[in-house]
């Protein structure tokens, strides 16, 4: 079947479908020609992701529902976190009307903690952290830490991390990029970000494949690298500020161990990432001081 017999059976465009596709959920078979044949496999599938996507599921929600062998279970796991959610933002709304009509603040701002208690890693650190250190989290982390703080393990992990971000050194940007980066930063909305993070994962996740479809980007990048142009620019610079800063801060030393250890996912990612590193040198050698401390 055709993809646009496809988008005619699921109501399904064909973006949509090519970012399933993109995100393993289905596998069409490719024909000498090009074209992409979908068996009523795929479709059923689609179909049922489809279903899940009214529901607001994200897409690794979704890909946990269809890659488990009790859908069931995970779908109830995802609606008491969905519920809980749900009846914090009630109550939220409560104690604000709460405070607009001129109640205690204090008594309104210790229900507040008892929400925030119970309120995701991530959230808690945005909350923690407006700001740069909020929107460093959200690109990079945010995804590993749609969890709760469930063990003692993950407790001191988790102050270890506000402690580091707390305590180390502002990030010193000269006035002139620092412009660069509010222009840049403010130009994207949560959309933006999930899908940096999401490719972010893919590349990593897959590396071969994401190696073979984007290889002339690659090359182009690299070679740019080496040009006058680049090492003038602002990229360039920020760049060098950045790995500076991981190098002398204890990002490294402190912040990542203790990333590890609060988030399984994280620590997951990590080990791929450094395999996908090793991959990416081996191909090319010329790039091995992107990676020096």
């Amino acid at each position: 079947m055709l993809i646009k017999d496809v988008c005619q059976k699921t109501g399904l465009t064909k973006k949509a479908i090519e970012y399933y596709q993109q995100k393993g959920m289905i596998s069409p078979k490719i024909g000498e020609n090009g074209y992409r044949y979908f068996s009523q496999e795929d479709v059923e599938k689609l179909k049922r992701i489809s279903l899940l996507r009214k529901f607001d599921l994200s897409a690794d929600e979704i890909s946990k529902v269809l890659t488990s062998g009790t859908p069931e279970v995970v779908l109830r796991e995802i609606m008491y976190q969905k519920e809980i959610e749900h009846q914090n933002e009630k109550e939220k709304l409560e104690l604000l009307k709460q405070l607009i009509q001129g109640e205690d603040m204090e008594t309104i701002e210790n229900n507040l903690n008892k929400l925030f208690e119970q309120s995701t890693i991530k959230k808690r650190l945005l909350n923690l952290f407006p700001g740069y250190y909020g929107k460093f989290i959200s690109i990079h982390f945010g995804r590993f830490l749609n969890i709760k703080l469930e063990t003692e393990e993950k407790r001191e992990a988790y102050e270890t991390i506000i402690k580091f971000l707390d305590e180390v050194e502002s990030f010193n940007i000269p006035k002139d990029l620092q412009s660069v980066i509010d222009t840049f930063t403010l130009s994207f909305s949560d959309a933006d970000l999930q899908n940096i993070s999401d490719a972010m994962r893919d590349a990593v996740c897959d590396f071969e494949k994401y190696y073979d479809e984007n290889k002339e980007i690659l090359q182009q990048y690299i070679e740019y690298r080496k040009t006058e142009e680049y090492k003038k620019s602002d990229a360039a610079r920020l760049m060098e500020l950045f790995r500076e800063f991981c190098e002398t801060s204890g990002y490294y030393d402190v912040f990542i161990p203790a990333m590890r250890r609060l988030s399984p996912e994280y620590n997951d990612y990590y080990n791929k990432l450094i395999e996908a590193n090793e991959k990416f040198l081996e191909k090319h050698l010329e790039v091995k001081d992107w990676y020096e401390k």
